[in-house]
């Protein structure tokens, strides 16, 4: 029989076919390598982010409480609801102990009452003791700078025993007035606490010696005489366009020993002050006979 060769080649054609439509539809489909299946498998083979330790508050709250009075406390606590920085130190009150007691009940006192300095006491178990500071980024000529002794430039640092933060209020106040005066930013507070240690005007356990504020006017040139501690006194060299600086004591804006900047009156008759260390005491006025009754010297600079 003879079998027409043509119809032999579509016959084989046939077969050929069906058996590779039967092995595809038996195979697995090829994998998807659009970027969204890419993205989704690389997803995929991530290790999950661990997940953050749950936080027993009744024992952060009693571990806060235990060290802060309770007014500071409920304020630490408070703001840990919605501040990250706060609440970290809410929750490892125990890493700041490195000098003791006293030291750590002050930077958690610092972070419950002042919003802005609690990145840097956030940070403060880690960068402190920092070897040296760094400069002041700008000049202030004709307006006194507003600088804090907890500025993460120099806050980190040691002086009088313990950090810049809590022991640089004298050194940071002359700074300001040493600014303001000169219009020039090349002395920052940790260079002033420099000089007054190297001039002998620190002592490791009381802080810094008055004695530096005249030693320091005379070597950048300017003024610096004490008056007394009445309001006539006060009010009449502020209005003169001097500056000054107050030594407080126990009040507002202490319970030991505290210098700050009186920079001058303001439209009511009230003193403008740069608290070294309060954002929020630095930002309203202050009436003069409530800080005079807290005085325990006034130091008067000009140019």
């Amino acid at each position: 029989m003879v079998i027409d060769v043509r119809w032999l080649l579509i016959a084989l054609a046939v077969v050929i076919l069906v058996v590779v439509l039967v092995v595809r539809g038996c195979s697995s489909p090829e994998p998807d390598v659009s970027a969204s299946a890419v993205t989704s498998s690389s997803a995929s083979q991530e290790a999950p982010a661990p997940p953050e330790p749950e936080v027993d508050w009744e024992e952060v709250s009693a571990a806060v409480y235990s060290l802060l009075d309770d007014d500071y406390a409920e304020a630490l606590l408070q703001a840990a609801q919605t501040d990250a920085d706060a609440r970290w130190i809410a929750c490892h009150t125990g890493d700041y102990t490195e000098d003791g007691s006293i030291v750590q009940y002050k930077l958690l006192k610092l972070a419950a009452l002042e919003p802005q300095a609690r990145p840097f006491v956030r940070n403060w178990p880690e960068l402190y003791s920092q070897d040296k500071g760094e400069p002041c980024d700008s000049s202030w000529s004709g307006r006194v700078p507003h600088l804090y002794q907890w500025d993460p430039r120099w806050g980190y640092t040691l002086y009088c025993s313990t950090t810049f933060a809590l022991t640089g209020c004298c050194p940071t106040s002359f700074a300001m007035v040493y600014q303001a005066l000169t219009g020039a930013a090349d002395q920052s507070p940790y260079d002033m606490g420099v000089l007054a240690s190297s001039w002998g005007y620190m002592d490791e356990m009381n802080g810094t010696d008055v004695g530096f504020f005249f030693a320091g006017a005379d070597e950048f040139g300017f003024s610096c005489w004490q008056i007394s501690t009445d309001s006539y006194a006060l009010t009449s060299t502020l209005a003169s366009g001097n500056l000054v600086i107050c030594n407080v004591g126990p009040g507002d804006f202490t319970t030991g020993g505290h210098f700050i900047v009186l920079a001058g009156l303001d439209g009511n008759g009230d003193l403008v002050v740069n608290d070294p260390f309060s954002v929020e005491r630095s930002n309203r006025s202050w009436d003069v006979d409530t800080v005079l009754s807290q005085t325990k010297a006034l130091y008067a600079f000009s140019w």
